[in-house]
């Protein structure tokens, strides 16, 4: 790992920058996904009992659009879902079935080559409560980097941290991973994710035009 805050080291980043997660049990989250995602058609879903990395392995290639995501087992109440590449809403949408918190975390680094940008840096907590409440917090790089706040802060939060004159200084991986672990969630400890998960693809011959696609090696050459 780096610094202990990244999960699987580097081997998986493609798919672990940004987790989501949802605060149902696994068997309760699996069942609503497929009863959700059967409604919508062109859906399958395949149970793995595997450890992470075979479960994260299941989603290779990288694609963009993405066509499948998986949902994994935790040892606490909180069901994680990964990506295969595209920014989902599956979380929000479980949370409003089963009427639990939702959560989506991410941390991708700030890469700059030859003066050109080539991967955005961003840091993001933003979780959504029962009550339809929320609390975003993002230290992000667009055109410059930008800091957004949003709904009531938590009790857990560092709030003095908000302070630090660099953007990028206010919310780092450590800081998102210590909120994460304030709320039962070990984000960055491979321990925490059981052999348990529900792959779901989606089909995709009907799609215009075919996704792109890389292998993890081809990702993180680009990417990190």
């Amino acid at each position: 790992m780096t610094s202990g805050e990244e999960l699987l080291d580097a081997s998986f980043a493609q798919f672990t920058d940004t987790i989501w997660f949802v605060d149902a049990p696994f068997a309760a989250a699996a069942a609503a996904a497929t009863a959700w995602l059967t409604r919508l058609g062109g859906r399958r879903f395949f149970p793995i009992d595997e450890p992470l990395p075979e479960l994260l392995g299941a989603l290779e290639p990288w694609a963009m659009p993405s066509w499948k995501q998986i949902l994994v087992a935790t040892t606490s109440n909180w069901t994680a879902i990964f990506s295969q590449g595209s920014d989902i809403g599956s979380h929000d949408v479980l949370g409003r079935e089963l009427g639990c918190r939702s959560l989506r975390t991410n941390s991708s680094p700030h890469i700059v080559r030859a003066g050109e940008v080539v991967n955005f840096g961003d840091t993001a907590f933003w979780l959504r409560d029962v009550d339809k409440s929320h609390r975003s917090i993002q230290a992000s790089y667009q055109s410059r980097w930008e800091w957004h706040l949003d709904g009531p802060p938590l009790p857990f939060e560092d709030q003095r941290a908000y302070d630090a004159k660099r953007i990028v200084d206010r919310f780092d991986v450590s800081r998102m991973n210590s909120y994460c672990r304030a709320l039962g969630i070990r984000r960055n400890d491979p321990d925490f994710y059981l052999p348990r998960g529900l792959l779901i693809e989606q089909d995709i011959n009907g799609w215009p035009q075919h996704p792109r696609t890389l292998s993890g090696a081809e990702w993180r050459a680009a990417n990190r």
